[in-house]
């Protein structure tokens, strides 16, 4: 898989999950936005969000992965890089 065309389809989804959950637009979800600042969640709030990526996904991501997640596109990677 060349990773380069699978991200965007990536990415897709993460933005489709993440509109699903929180009931936003995906028009008003960027790769850039951020979980925190931009989305409201909180600690808890992102790990749940995390844990509902992984399960739809069927990937699970190491807790050092898990931390490092601040935007869309931190999670589109995260996600990827189990894919490929």
């Amino acid at each position: 898989m060349n990773i380069t065309t699978t991200y965007p389809a990536t990415q897709d989804r993460i933005i489709d999950l993440i509109s699903w959950r929180l009931n936003v637009p995906t028009h008003l979800i960027f790769p850039n936005t951020s979980l925190g600042e931009d989305l409201n969640l909180d600690a808890f709030d992102r790990q749940m969000l995390i844990v509902e990526m992984e399960s739809r996904l069927n990937i699970y991501l190491s807790p050092e992965e898990v931390e490092a997640i601040e935007t869309v596109k931190d999670a589109s990677f995260f996600f990827q890089k189990h894919v490929a």
